[in-house]
């Protein structure tokens, strides 16, 4: 997924990665980022966040969120922005069904373009519009690379 992203020529501002695992440093640096933002961006993102089946409060009262919350923080983070491209690696990961089906809702509404990667067939059939399967020489897993 990186190195595709570094081929791409989008600003920074226009592209939303949110990889597929987020270490417990980075976890409270981009909680601590939020906290301190001007309460309307807060506000923003927080209502992107509880459209996500968070709930903000909790989130920001949080020293450590779950893997989940903080995929969910990141990418309310990038579409407050209006990006171009949002890119994710195994979004589904760390989250439970009705997260995903607030995840579903979420990136459907989403006015931009869609990479996603992902064994969750369900989540990609419900988004993509266009699949590609791709199977690491040597292996029986299946991967699904998606586009909307």
């Amino acid at each position: 997924m990186r190195y595709l992203l570094s081929r791409l020529n989008l600003e920074p501002d226009r592209l939303v990665y949110v990889p597929q695992e987020i270490s417990t440093a980075e976890s409270r640096q981009i909680l601590a980022a939020v906290a301190a933002l001007p309460k309307e961006k807060l506000g923003r993102i927080m209502t992107i966040v509880s459209r996500l089946g968070s709930r903000p409060q909790r989130l920001l009262e949080s020293t450590e969120p779950s893997p989940g919350e903080i995929r969910k923080i990141l990418l309310a983070m990038g579409i407050a922005k209006g990006p171009h491209l949002i890119a994710m690696d195994e979004p589904t990961n760390h989250m439970d069904l009705p997260s995903i089906e607030c995840l579903e809702d979420a990136l459907r509404d989403c006015p931009c373009a869609l990479l996603l990667v992902s064994h969750d067939q369900r989540f990609l059939q419900a988004l993509a519009t266009r699949n590609w399967h791709l199977v690491p020489e040597g292996d029986d897993s299946r991967l699904t690379v998606s586009l909307w």
